[in-house]
């Protein structure tokens, strides 16, 4: 054994390399360096590192380093709790199916950047689509973000690839212009289904948000609607929670709409906590139900393409044409960022490049 102020070396018995280990200051535990070295100098040169790096408070910690990926999964799971059920199921699912088989069992102080890349290229050969192969890495990001804040590993693997993520596909969603918001609702069978399309085209509502709405929320005075929770159908569980944003936000609506909301209120149960646009025993209706039996047929009636959150861009764009500001918008939605309502809602209806050239024309004549 190597005498030295700070640390041991020892020769590995029966053989020609060394070995160095240290007493960790804190658990007071001997730890062993993670290999064996060439030389005793070589060995050396490590523990003098090592005690460099504990004293500046950022050495890592060899043994937490062979600890597996899966050994921090139940600590990030956790913490989607505050996230919507299906997000978590999604998050869950990623996990099990596509970061665990290749890094769960493995220690995360030999998960390398290489390893990633290769991960990644496998996934999209395949044949995994873009937006699951990038939900995949950034779980497996975040993951790994919690064994660096542990000192397990000094960097993550998952942010030093240099092999880009594949693109999402871009598609050009419809935006439906008021004549066609009209077909589309006077195909649907049930009177407060009419209205619940509406709703949904002109005031930018998610469908769960809007299944979930009570008689409460609704102010026919001043025309405002207040937007307090959402209801999912989650692996054939019903869960109400907030909104997605999780704040929640007061609308003011089109005069007309308003007025049918207050029409609709007659025809519902009473009491201030009973659902708008709830089933005929008064309960939430489920989204799949409402798409198979009400929103399908009446989209194929209308000779239409198009999903209910289809509506919700419809909004966005219809709103913007009108003059309304991508902050107003933005706030209208519940989006927590500008950046969400232009890239994922603000689109161009059909016709618009023509009244844009019009308006452009007049602008031009003033000269």
């Amino acid at each position: 054994m190597g005498r030295r102020s700070w640390g041991a070396i020892r020769r590995v018995p029966g053989g020609k390399r060394w070995q160095a280990r240290y007493v960790d200051p804190d658990t007071r535990q001997v730890v062993p360096a993670p290999h064996t070295f060439a030389t005793k100098r070589d060995a050396g040169s490590w523990l003098d590192a090592k005690r460099t790096d504990l004293d500046r408070g950022n050495a890592i910690n060899d043994q937490t380093g062979l600890k597996p990926l899966g050994d921090w999964w139940p600590g990030y799971k956790r913490t989607l709790s505050t996230l919507k059920p299906t997000t978590q199921t999604n998050y869950e699912m990623a996990w099990r199916l596509r970061v665990e088989p290749t890094f769960g069992h493995r220690p995360v102080r030999r998960i390398r950047p290489t390893h990633v890349e290769d991960w990644q290229a496998k996934l999209t050969e395949s044949g995994t689509s873009a937006s699951k192969v990038i939900e995949a890495h950034g779980l497996l990001k975040r993951v790994l973000d919690r064994a660096v804040r542990d000192q397990a590993i000094a960097t993550n693997p998952a942010l030093m690839r240099k092999k880009a993520l594949p693109r999402r596909p871009k598609v050009d969603r419809p935006v439906l212009t008021p004549a066609e918001i009209t077909r589309l609702t006077e195909a649907m069978r049930r009177d407060d289904d009419k209205v619940l399309i509406r709703l949904l085209a002109y005031g930018g509502l998610r469908i769960g948000e809007a299944l979930a709405l009570r008689r409460r929320d609704l102010d026919s005075v001043r025309h405002t609607l207040a937007i307090r929770r959402s209801v999912e159908d989650v692996k054939g569980y019903l869960h109400v929670g907030e909104t997605k944003g999780g704040e929640d936000r007061t609308i003011t609506l089109p005069d007309a709409l308003s007025e049918e909301l207050a029409r609709q209120l007659e025809s519902m149960p009473p009491g201030p906590d009973a659902l708008i646009f709830g089933n005929r025993k008064g309960g939430y209706r489920r989204y799949r139900n409402w798409r198979r039996d009400s929103f399908d047929p009446a989209v194929e009636k209308a000779g239409l393409t198009l999903t209910p959150h289809d509506l919700r861009g419809t909004a966005a764009s219809l709103l913007i044409d009108a003059g309304a500001s991508v902050k107003d918008v933005q706030l209208l939605l519940g989006h927590q960022d500008e950046t969400t309502t232009i890239r994922l809602y603000a689109r161009v209806r059909p016709g618009r490049s023509a009244d844009l050239a019009s308006k452009m024309n007049a602008l031009m004549a003033e000269g």
